[in-house]
């Protein structure tokens, strides 16, 4: 059974109000429909950089169309400014690679030739995208808040009408928007189209030390592949074959499985990622309770406190409380799915069979979140717990961490959060593993069989828990504070 947490008041009790230095909430929204068209001029908001583009003709090759963002409320030149960053992102991020970028000119002047308008309302961008010929299509909405500025970005390829990626943004002011669309309009199209995609190369480490010279001429060795259609938030995994399990865990027994490359979220899903698939209804809200078997009443409402859904300022914290079903339909909504077993254990520790994510050293407060002082004082003072800490010192969280907040505990590939914070939901079923060798290895049954969690929690004081070969078994239907989940992306070549 993964261990247990603490009240979300505490937080304010105890004054670690500058731990939740986080986010608003991240809508999701789609549009299109008929309207008049913008001006074409672009406008540029003060104290954001200016790139200028060339006309692009319709000429042979491929072609991406970057369509007007919509937002209410927000002034249509603000809107062309936000879609004219990021088609100059686009621009340099495209470089080289034979997708041609359409300047707004031409897009409209396309749209007015053949009688037909920019697609502002609705879910017409594919549609508005073929009409003037482009390949691919970037679309995308902004949503105003009390304090922020949110924008949720898409890429499609308008053959087929496939969603390739999605992103999403959020700042404080137009102009660092603006700043920010440039940056994730060129990773967004370079993470997906482009010649030599940043987020695809595989990591130095992984690729292992030439042989020593022989004899003879040696045969070529295959070289990792990378994955394709990584979205921004993730982390391209090449292809390769790893020792999975761990004997000393009851993980066991240790086998070869080979994967093909596949691409895995950086992070733990969080609130604000979890509430844009609510409100784009893809997801049903979550409860804010946990749910076990063996809960009382009374434990219920003391572990419920934790649970994430529905606090303020937690919106860049991961998602917990959710059940498996609920962590699978927020993954079906953003294009991927729950990682197999395999592919978050290769994730988390690569083909070298080491403890954690990092390395072999022992877990400490600057890797990972996990049960620290803080988490072993609360526990006494406040829960009537008697938990202890995995390591000495404070790990800066109480709780659960904003995700991404120990770059030292990152896996081989660069993958965060992969021991502590939550433990995260997966695929598969739970069962003994085989000694054959396994390729792509899935074990799902649309039954109540439990499924696999893995990585460990913020309240885990056994550092065994936070292995990479680490693994639990839980009924679908279960929601604890310490568990939510990332997701993963298949290859797309």
């Amino acid at each position: 059974m993964a261990t247990l947490p603490r009240p979300l008041s505490l937080l304010t009790l105890i004054g670690l109000g500058s731990a939740l230095l986080v986010g608003q909430p991240l809508f999701f929204q789609t549009g299109c429909g008929s309207a008049p068209p913008r001006p074409m001029t672009p406008t540029v908001l003060p104290g954001a950089p200016v790139a200028t583009q060339p006309a692009i003709p319709q000429t042979a090759g491929k072609h991406l169309a970057v369509l007007e963002l919509r937002g209410a409320k927000i002034e249509g030149d603000v809107l062309d400014a936000f879609a004219d960053a990021v088609r100059s992102g686009a621009v340099e991020g495209l470089a080289g690679s034979g997708v041609q970028v359409m300047t707004r000119e031409n897009m409209l002047v396309l749209l007015k030739e053949m009688g037909k308008k920019e697609c502002t309302e609705g879910d017409c961008e594919v549609e508005t995208a073929r009409n003037i010929g482009a390949d691919f299509v970037v679309s995308g909405s902004v949503v105003r808040t009390a304090a922020t500025l949110v924008v949720a970005l898409k890429l499609h390829e308008t053959k087929g009408g496939s969603l390739l990626t999605t992103d999403q943004i959020e700042a404080t002011s137009q102009s660092d928007l603006q700043h920010q669309l440039r940056e994730h309009g060129r990773s967004l199209v370079a993470n997906n189209l482009g010649p030599h995609p940043a987020a695809l190369q595989v990591p130095s480490a992984y690729l292992q030390d030439p042989e020593p010279e022989t004899a003879g001429p040696s045969p070529p060795r295959p070289t990792p592949q990378p994955a394709r259609g990584c979205a921004a938030n993730q982390v391209s995994i090449p292809g390769g074959t790893f020792a999975m399990g761990d004997s000393e865990l009851n993980a066991g027994p240790v086998h070869q499985v080979t994967l093909a490359a596949y691409c895995m979220d950086k992070t733990e899903v969080t609130v604000g990622g979890f509430r844009a698939c609510v409100q784009a209804g893809g997801c049903r809200a979550p409860s804010a309770t946990v749910e076990w078997k063996d809960y009382t009443p009374e434990d219920k409402a003391k572990w419920s406190q934790f649970c994430t859904w529905g606090e303020s300022g937690l919106d860049q914290h991961p998602i917990n409380c959710v059940d498996w079903n609920q962590a699978t339909e927020y993954c079906k909504w953003t294009g991927g799915r729950l990682p197999s077993e395999a592919e978050w254990e290769y994730a988390a520790r690569g083909n070298d069979s080491r403890n954690y994510p990092w390395g072999n050293e022992e877990p400490d407060a600057t890797r990972l979140n996990a049960c620290g002082d803080e988490c072993a004082w609360m526990g006494r003072e406040h829960l009537d717990e008697a938990w202890e800490a995995m390591y000495p010192g404070d790990d800066g969280w109480l709780v659960t961490a904003l995700v991404g907040s120990y770059p030292k505990g990152a896996s081989p590939f660069g993958v965060l959060d992969m021991a502590g914070n939550v433990w995260e939901w997966t695929a598969d079923t739970f069962a003994d593993y085989s000694e054959q060798l396994a390729t792509n290895p899935q074990r799902s049954r649309s039954d109540a069989a439990p499924r696999v969690i893995r990585g460990g929690g913020w309240n885990d004081k056994d550092p065994a828990k936070v292995r990479t070969a680490m693994r639990l078994g839980l009924a679908p239907g279960i929601r604890i504070f310490d568990l939510g989940f990332r997701c993963a992306r298949g290859t797309r070549m």
